[in-house]
């Protein structure tokens, strides 16, 4: 439901709540010539802010470029612990839905669950729209699930 809405992305912008005023968490910069995006702390893309960067579905503490500054990897709907695809690494799994009530039609609903559940009582959200590699992270850290 709308009123329910705990984070939405708008222009490069990760706002908490439903409304075009709420508070700014990240901001997402895309560099389209390192194919990387960079996730900054608030409203801002001061160096001094630089939470995450996004590298080829890898997510990096600040701007490193080592494999030990890997916080997580993004592949095939699933959402691992550090650089890892093992099963037991998983934290989340994004799976497309039917459509729910409250939602536009046509678009694509996905929930995001705890692990690698089926369960519907462990889905901790859901997702209108496909959201990039560097969405899906940042709302995740903006709702506090990673």
């Amino acid at each position: 439901m709308w009123r329910d809405m705990v984070a939405h992305v708008d222009q490069g912008l990760v706002r908490m709540g439903c409304d075009w005023r709420g508070e700014v968490a990240f901001t997402l910069l895309d560099d389209g010539m390192w194919d990387e995006t960079k996730v900054f702390q608030g409203f801002s893309t001061s160096t001094l802010d630089l939470a995450l960067t996004v590298r080829e579905d890898r997510v990096y503490l600040g701007d490193s470029q080592f494999t030990d500054a890997i916080l997580y990897t993004v592949r095939d709907g699933q959402v691992f612990r550090g650089d890892s695809t093992f099963p037991l690494d998983v934290l989340y799994t994004i799976r497309e839905e039917a459509t729910l009530v409250g939602s536009k039609p046509g678009v694509p609903t996905f929930g995001v669950y705890k692990e690698d559940s089926m369960a519907w009582t462990d889905r901790v959200a859901v997702l209108e729209g496909i959201p990039s590699t560097t969405e899906l992270v940042a709302l995740l850290l903006a709702s506090g699930w990673l």
